[in-house]
């Protein structure tokens, strides 16, 4: 590095710390605190960036400091309640019966008079061992320990190997308390003394470090020296508090639809068999239906279908295809399992709900919405039992499934993703149907996003009456956002961990 230039770049309080070092060896933050007039904390941020420009090297130094606790001081003054125990049976007071009566503290004592192996109980009676015995008339390390700290603290420098491993255990109950202290050492680089000659030569100088119009008025300027920032150099993490990227993404889904147009539906997280699964003509005994898949109420069990003629229609339709020109399904429909409760296991639900709603003068219509869903899924990189989907409907003559295409197109393109194909598939309740993909570079492979299609006349006329064009799609999101914040496991999504949630970029769209 140049010397030359990186006298330019240094803050003031930087130059006075390296000045002084010029002439000394290393020496503390405190020295230099005394020495220059700064404030300690002031010198240890001049220090710390002086040390990334490489002019100064900073060692810390962590000393351990001991002292006495309320506890280990009474225990100084008065004995350890294992020695004073041990006192006691001496004298013949061995019944645990009758010391629980008269001694203070005595589970503390029974716990370190056998852990010293100092006695043993035989039959409700304390009985001292040879090792007991011998202790009666020596100190040990323990007490010597708390009297020497009863008269003053301890530092590591006085203690040796033995004393440090009484110590924890003292710390560990509690009756010596453990201070560290940081001692931060500042010496000056090669690199800084090469720089020194450069600061000297301005040291009489004014250096500026902001140019303001009025030093410019005044001629202030004219034989001052100027300060030169370093745009390479590390600078501090900001975090400043923003919304979840998913809430964030989820509101930007949100204008994304209404933007074009479109209405938001809503609908409850617990829902009737017959608005997930009835009025989108799956059969009773589809597979998807079965426990395996679907979270069923226990309480409340069941609920009220709606409108007894809808509910005629969807009958018909699954029995026997009533008027849309299909055969049906071919069995006998229950209205007990349509009345069922469950968790909704999509957001579809909630657009053939709508689309029962509307009369011919709604038409043409577009919707939305977005919520969360549930599924008995196995949780895997890719897949949880809880997620969010966004559905979309657009009905009226004349719509085609090229118009679907556009739609799904501009969304996948607005989330920011750039490689996605769009092919063909099968639905039980849309016809044409297709289903959308996204290229997972990391894994070489295409992801599944979501499925789309046409409602089958088996929906739609039963609901409206009459078979509108309707075009459907669900997809969940929480993929695309993987995509695209390099997310690797679905669950890091909700994890809210900090660093990732520190790190996430506002989402832009």
């Amino acid at each position: 590095m140049n010397p030359q230039e990186v006298a330019g770049h240094l803050h003031e309080n930087e130059r006075k710390i390296l000045l002084i070092l010029k002439d000394m060896e290393t020496t503390t933050t405190d020295r230099l605190s005394e020495l220059t007039g700064l404030t300690k904390d002031a010198v240890e941020k001049a220090s710390a960036w002086a040390e990334t420009k490489g002019v100064i090297e900073i060692r810390e130094e962590v000393s351990s400091t001991y002292g006495l606790t309320d506890e280990g001081r009474a225990y100084a003054s008065e004995g350890l309640p294992e020695r004073n125990l041990l006192k006691l049976m001496a004298e013949g007071a061995n019944d645990i019966s009758r010391l629980k009566e008269d001694f203070t503290g005595l589970n503390i004592a029974l716990v370190w008079v056998r852990a010293n192996g100092w006695a043993t109980i035989e039959a409700g009676k304390l009985m001292i061992t040879e090792k007991g015995r011998d202790t009666m008339g020596s100190e040990t390390l323990d007490e010597r320990l708390l009297r020497k700290l009863a008269q003053s603290d301890l530092d590591d420098s006085q203690l040796n190997e033995a004393s440090n491993e009484r110590i924890s255990l003292l710390i560990r109950r509690n009756l010596i308390a453990k201070t560290e202290a940081t001692e931060r050492f500042v010496d000056i680089s090669d690199l800084g003394r090469q720089v020194v000659p450069h600061l000297e030569a301005f040291a009489e100088a004014e250096v500026i470090t902001q140019l303001t119009p009025e030093i410019i008025q005044n001629g202030a300027w004219k034989g001052a020296a100027f300060q030169s920032y370093d745009v390479n150099l590390p600078v501090p993490s900001l975090n400043p508090g923003k919304r979840h990227f998913v809430s964030q993404v989820i509101d930007y889904i949100r204008r994304f639809w209404v933007e074009l147009g479109f209405k938001e539906m809503t609908g409850e997280h617990v829902e009737l068999n017959f608005w997930v699964f009835e009025a989108l003509f799956q059969p009773q005994d589809h597979p998807a239906r079965d426990l395996a898949d679907t979270f069923y109420m226990k309480t409340p069990y069941s609920g009220q279908l709606p409108d007894p003629e809808l509910v005629r229609r969807v009958k018909e339709t699954h029995e026997n295809g009533w008027t849309t020109g299909s055969t049906g399904w071919q069995y006998k429909w229950d209205p007990e399992l349509a009345a069922r409760n469950c968790l909704r296991t999509h957001g579809t639900g909630m657009s053939v709900s709508q689309i029962a709603k509307l009369s011919e003068d709604d038409l043409p219509a577009k919707f939305f919405s977005v919520g969360r869903v549930f599924r008995n899924e196995t949780i895997d990189w890719n897949h949880l039992a809880e997620f969010y989907n966004t559905d979309g409907i657009v009905i009226g003559e004349g719509v085609t499934f090229a118009n679907m295409q556009g739609y799904l197109k501009a969304y996948l393109e607005g989330l920011g993703i750039k490689r996605f194909r769009l092919r063909p598939a099968y639905f039980p309740y849309t016809e044409m149907s297709m289903e959308a993909e996204v290229w997972n570079e990391k894994r070489g492979a295409w992801m599944e996003l979501f499925g789309a299609g046409m409602f089958r006349p088996e929906v739609v006329k039963p609901l409206l009456g009459k078979d509108v064009p309707v075009l459907a799609w669900g997809p969940g999101f929480e993929r695309l956002v993987m995509e695209s914040y390099g997310i690797e496991r679905i669950g890091e999504l909700y994890g809210n961990d900090l660093g990732l949630l520190r790190k996430a970029r506002l989402w832009m769209e």
